[in-house]
């Protein structure tokens, strides 16, 4: 039997003397550390990079700001409870920065409008400043230019007062008696709008309470109106229809009640006797025809002339032609 004997083992170097394993550990943590700085150098200029892109994107998709806009001013110094109109504005530019809250760019947003406060010339007129024109500001701020407000009393029996509220639309009637003791009635005005009750302006307050006085109502008219609401408040009484809210129908109406029709006499004819015709009237001469004229003239010898013929003592009349 053939035994192999064993190699001889290897000399092992002490560990003080061989290094290596150290050296390569510590380049093994190196490497480590240097690629997370990599990746993280890496994400951080990715992050920043997409930022700044995202950034440009938002400026560039944003409008410009503009160094000045238009607003509208005060073209001269306004008072209070003053209605606007465009002669008392302009528009001019400005600078945002510089404008207060509540401006406005176009004379439309303030025309028409009543003023709650002073504004001086120049200076831009806010939202605030200014309100609808309504009756809480005056009676006047309630018309339109072109009507006035007129207030009249009613009858006494007439309770009209108690349902009708300011805004409602009526017709205005009157009674009077022109003679004889016959009443008439006739319908003054139609469609014509309630701006008071009394003294109650506001059509959603509660109803006043019923007084023992006359009510008094006024409603808001044309000059021509007013003139024929004075006249027959004057002649007789006045009395209130109410209309529907959708009821703007205008009618002309006849007095009530209507008067007779008037019968004309028959004028007496003219009585002829029937034994004498009757005559005609004397034709005057200018307008008698003038006879013909003859066609030709008749033809007539002519006249003799006696003549006396004296010789000596003898004398003889003969007749001579001339």
């Amino acid at each position: 039997m053939h035994v192999v004997p064993n190699p001889p083992p290897k000399p092992q170097t002490p560990k003080s003397q061989t290094p290596k394993g150290r050296v390569m550990r510590g380049t093994g943590l190196l490497g480590a550390r240097g690629g997370t700085l990599s990746l993280a150098l890496a994400a951080g200029l990715a992050a920043a990079l997409l930022a700044f892109l995202l950034v440009r994107g938002r400026l560039a998709a944003a409008p410009a700001v503009p160094t000045r806009v238009p607003v509208v001013v005060a073209a001269r110094d306004i008072p209070t409870h003053t209605r606007l109109s465009t002669t008392w504005l302009r528009v001019r530019q400005a600078a945002p920065a510089d404008l207060p809250d509540g401006t406005g760019a176009t004379l439309a947003a303030f025309a028409g409008k009543v003023t709650t406060e002073p504004v001086a010339a120049g200076a831009a007129l806010t939202r605030q400043a200014v309100t609808a024109p309504s009756v809480a500001l005056g009676m006047a701020f309630a018309l339109p230019p072109s009507l006035r407000a007129m207030t009249v009393t009613l009858d006494p029996t007439d309770s009209a007062d108690q349902f009708v509220r300011p805004g409602d639309h009526v017709d205005v009637l009157a009674t009077d008696e022109p003679g004889a003791g016959t009443a008439e009635v006739r319908t003054v005005l139609q469609n014509v709008r309630l701006l008071a009750v009394g003294a109650q302006t506001d059509p959603d307050a509660a109803p006043p309470a019923p007084s023992s006085g006359p009510a008094h109502v006024t409603v808001a008219v044309s000059p021509a109106q007013a003139q024929a609401l004075a006249l027959a408040a004057a002649r007789g009484k006045i009395h209130l229809t109410l209309r529907a809210a959708d009821d703007n129908a205008v009618a002309a109406l006849p007095v009530f009640p209507a008067a007779p029709p008037t019968r004309e006499s028959p004028q007496p004819e003219p009585r002829v006797r029937a034994h004498h015709p009757p005559v005609a009237a004397p034709v005057p001469e200018e307008a008698l025809p003038l006879p013909p004229l003859p066609t030709r003239l008749a033809t007539q010898p002519p006249a003799r002339v006696s003549v006396t013929v004296i010789k000596g003592s003898q004398s003889q009349t003969v007749l001579v032609e001339p």
